[in-house]
């Protein structure tokens, strides 16, 4: 697929952010904000029941001592967005802390080539550690008949790709686009999903969902809903790069029993990311402090009596410290300092 092509799945929506990122970092670094008095970690997460809402929380109990700020969020765009420092004119909150998924991290990058203002914005955004996979959930109605994501390029069924600032959103149709059917479309709608999908088969026919699985919204699914997740087989080719933002992965009948048989699927790496402060910047402690934390209470957090996310289990310091986009502030402490 072309790089021309992945650009255009982020359309208008990167284009105002990058440039209202720039904008705002040629007002108001973030960095400005470490010289408050009272010193404190703003991360912003996902929906109120996600994956990165409770991971955030854990992180939080791992550090009793910084005083955590959690905000729900639409999205990974969103997210980002936030980071940077610029979510509209009207807002003034700043965030140290955010966990976005690696394939918009990515996209947004590449969309940044050739423009030096807007790549040394993006550049700004630096990762913490990399933590789990985030499985790319596709649920339809049993009635539909379909064997697989590419059943529904048939222009008949109406897709939701998700909250438009959503992660889900930009991933979902990038991998429509990944099929390469240029004579067939697809329905898009854009609406956020409710747990146990109510509106399945009467406002949309199929949903897309990028989360962690197991998800809270495929664990409030019940048999007698008649649903089922269709398999990703096709995107071999997305997984050639060492430094791919995805995985394969399989979404298991332990996790949702109300499957008939386990899911092939694909993961999207979800990151913790952050602002690059310098390194005598006083929020460069404290993120340190932040990934001495997960560190040192990794291994509690993977044993499965500890009551954590089991996601936990995925997280590899070693990939974590090989990465070359790392903050120096996290690097000093995953490489033993």
């Amino acid at each position: 697929m072309s790089r021309g092509t992945i650009l255009s799945s982020l359309g208008r929506q990167a284009r105002v952010f990058l440039a209202g990122a720039a904008l705002a970092l040629s007002l108001s670094s973030p960095a400005a904000l470490a010289q408050d008095e009272e010193l404190y970690l703003t991360i912003t997460t996902g929906s109120e029941n996600g994956t990165y809402t409770r991971f955030a929380r854990e992180i939080a109990a791992m550090l009793p001592s910084v005083r955590f700020e959690i905000v729900p969020s639409g999205g990974s765009v969103q997210n980002l967005k936030r980071l940077i420092g610029y979510e509209g004119h009207d807002t003034q909150q700043y965030f140290q802390l955010a966990l976005v998924q690696a394939d918009v991290l990515d996209q947004l990058r590449v969309r940044a080539e050739g423009n030096e203002v807007l790549k040394s914005v993006v550049d700004r955004i630096k990762v913490v550690m990399p933590l789990y996979g985030e499985e790319i959930h596709v649920y339809a109605h049993q009635s539909w008949d379909m064997n697989s994501v590419g059943d529904i390029l048939n222009g008949q069924v109406q897709v939701n790709a998700g909250g438009e600032t959503s992660g889900t959103n930009l991933t979902s149709r990038w991998l429509f686009e990944q099929l390469g059917h240029s004579d067939q479309t697809a329905n898009w709608e854009n609406f956020s999903v409710e747990l146990g999908l109510p509106n399945i088969g009467l406002g949309y026919d199929v949903v897309f969902d990028v989360s962690g699985a197991p998800s809270s919204l495929g664990k409030s699914i019940t048999p007698d809903q008649e649903l089922e997740l269709l398999p990703i087989k096709e995107y071999a080719s997305l997984l050639d790069s060492a430094e791919s933002p995805y995985r394969k992965a399989l979404l298991t009948r332990d996790q949702y029993p109300w499957l008939e048989e386990d899911v092939e699927t694909l993961a999207v790496t979800a990151l913790l990311v952050t602002f690059d402060y310098d390194e005598d910047n006083p929020y460069c402690d404290l993120i340190a402090q932040v990934t001495r934390a997960i560190r040192d209470g990794l291994e509690d957090r993977k044993n499965p009596i500890s009551g954590s996310h089991p996601k936990w289990r995925e997280v590899n310091l070693v990939e974590a410290g090989n990465r070359k986009d790392i903050y120096k502030c996290a690097a000093r402490v995953l490489n033993g300092r």
